[in-house]
């Protein structure tokens, strides 16, 4: 049986030295869409969340819509909780907890969307749900 010699190594831009990509301008969104996705098991993390989020503006204009897309989700989400819990002693309240979750979830994917693919959000529709 014959030892066949490894592969060459690849030329990366053939002699060039390595270029980073360049930044992208909406990190911070991408950092607190995930605090945002980790709030639903650790509260606190969308607090920080939104926190950052107020330190972070005035950057970009293309941040900032991310931004207060963010920083509006959290206190609507907030009033839909304080709701869900007022109701939930008529037991109506679980009802707005469920829409409370799909409604974020929503926003959460269709921002974290637009943010990895560097667009800045022009819109919410579908109820205030879908980022576009």
């Amino acid at each position: 049986m014959q030892d066949t010699p490894p592969p060459p190594p690849p030329q990366y831009n053939q002699g060039q030295p390595y270029q980073a990509p360049p930044p992208n301008p909406l990190e911070p969104a991408f950092i607190i869409y995930i605090t945002y996705i980790v709030g639903f098991v650790v509260p606190f993390a969308a607090l920080g969340g939104l926190i950052y989020a107020y330190i972070e503006r005035g950057k970009s204009p293309e941040l900032d819509s991310h931004l207060t897309f963010q920083i509006r989700t959290f206190w609507w989400g907030v009033l839909m909780m304080v709701i869900g819990f007022v109701l939930t002693f008529v037991l109506v309240g679980f009802l707005v907890f469920l829409f409370w979750l799909v409604w974020t979830g929503i926003r959460i994917v269709t921002g974290l969307q637009l943010a990895q693919n560097r667009q800045p959000i022009r819109s919410v529709q579908v109820w205030g749900m879908k980022a576009v």
